[in-house]
């Protein structure tokens, strides 16, 4: 048994792995020293045969969803319908187990692989953490996290702020957003997208901006109900799951009653950025 340490979203994580893998950019920055204590275990291990699905799950992709006495179980499939190769389950510590057939090894060999099977926006929800697609940065140790839909500017803002005020790019696609304490923090997240950015950093969140485009440059704080229905769609969120939504949602309105959320109707310029920067007294 290979393993591995990690620090993710702040918490101390241990991977095990029958084999050693590949570890991949997504990974890499995570790896830490060997912990003495950790927050959760994810164990990756080979068995002759897997249990045989029950019925009343839901089947999303390739990948069928079922509750075991209270615990979600998922198996891994090559297409709806089809036997599963893998299974992924969780017990009541927050502890993930990935079990795969000796046969499917290749699946496992490399970290990409693993955090794609493993559900880590689940396991970060039972560890009070959330997933939001946004691209972040840190601007004189403040986090500023810029969500909307595809396409809308959020890693061209991040570049602006990086080209006009030296801010740090944190990740380009996904921030994840936990309350270690009284305040809420973002992290960085081995999920990234096409932007490639991976890094191990957290600082205390000051906004959420939510982006329009738009000919001229407009700025205004919402309130939370305002926030809610435009920040809920753009959570790593299993909508069709109770129990997943239910937990999510109580982060989500925390979070919204802490941490000031911000529209911010946009051209691609310095203009955006210093009017924001203004906005948020900087």
């Amino acid at each position: 048994m290979k393993t591995y340490d990690l620090e993710l979203v702040g918490l101390r994580v241990v991977l095990h792995t029958p084999d050693p893998i590949t570890i991949g950019d997504n990974l890499r920055p995570f790896l830490c020293q060997p912990h003495s204590v950790w927050d959760f275990i994810i164990t990756v291990q080979y068995r002759d045969a897997l249990p045989e699905a029950p019925e009343g799950g839901i089947w999303r992709g390739p990948e069928y969803f079922t509750y075991e006495k209270g615990k979600l179980r998922v198996f891994h499939c090559y297409a709806p319908g089809k036997d599963a190769y893998a299974m992924t389950r969780y017990d009541e510590q927050g502890n993930v187990f990935l079990d795969v057939l000796p046969g499917q090894a290749s699946c496992v060999s490399g970290s990409e692989g693993i955090l794609n099977r493993i559900g880590l926006e689940t396991l970060l929800l039972q560890h009070g953490s959330l997933l939001l697609h946004a691209s972040w940065i840190i601007y004189q140790g403040k986090g500023i996290a810029f969500a909307g839909s595809s396409g809308v500017g959020k890693s061209t803002q991040a570049r602006l702020w990086q080209e006009y005020l030296q801010a740090e790019i944190a990740n380009g696609d996904r921030v994840a957003l936990r309350k270690p304490d009284d305040h809420w923090f973002a992290y960085g997240s081995p999920y990234a997208g096409t932007s490639g950015i991976y890094t191990n950093c957290h600082a205390p969140l000051t906004a959420i901006v939510l982006l329009e485009q738009g000919q001229e440059n407009q700025l205004c704080q919402m309130t939370p109900a305002q926030a809610l229905p435009r920040i809920y769609p753009e959570l790593s969120i299993h909508r069709w799951d109770r129990h997943f939504t239910e937990k999510a949602m109580d982060l989500c309105l925390d979070l919204l009653g802490a941490v000031p959320v911000y529209k911010l109707t946009c051209r691609p310029d310095e203009g955006a950025v210093q009017l924001l920067k203004k906005g948020l007294l900087l």
